[in-house]
């Protein structure tokens, strides 16, 4: 490394210490819950913690919620064929359930008898109503880093496609 190098990299030292503190800093406050009620006729019936959820996350769910046949003319390939969106809503809040929640409500064996489910997220799509859903994906997507704009803007695209 040159003087010259070495002179500029010392020089910004402090303002990249700030930034990989910064980085730091991100990193140890990813995980940070918040609590959904569901309330109903101003009753609150039960809550639920949730969390943001990362692309690999989002992307698990809407692989689960996509089905795909196998098409002759590609040489039989596999190919995403139905998106099922309430599949898709219902998988997301279950994956960003806090562990404890995910194990009191939706993993609930004797829920799951109850409501004629056998997985968790089948118990989300039976127990909340459309709208309590939207709400709570809305809760998740701003854990996530998604702004109301980006929010708006990934609704339109997914209506529009």
């Amino acid at each position: 490394m040159n003087e010259k190098k070495k002179e500029t990299l010392l020089g910004n030292e402090d303002a990249i210490l700030r930034d990989v503190g910064g980085v730091l800093e991100a990193m140890e406050t990813i995980i940070e819950y918040k609590v959904f009620e569901v309330i109903r006729d101003g009753k609150k019936l039960f809550s639920f913690r949730v969390r943001g959820l990362d692309d690999s996350e989002f992307e698990k769910c809407r692989d689960q919620a996509t089905k795909v046949a196998k098409d002759r003319r590609l040489g039989s390939l596999a190919v995403p064929r139905e998106f099922n969106s309430a599949k898709f809503n219902s998988l997301v809040i279950y994956t960003a359930t806090h562990p404890d929640d995910k194990k009191v409500i939706w993993d609930n064996k004797d829920l799951w008898a109850k409501a004629d489910v056998v997985t968790g997220w089948q118990l989300v799509d039976k127990v909340l109503k459309r709208g309590e859903k939207e709400k709570c994906i809305e809760l998740i997507e701003s854990l996530s880093g998604y702004t109301d704009e980006e929010a708006e803007a990934t609704e339109e695209t997914l209506k529009n496609s």
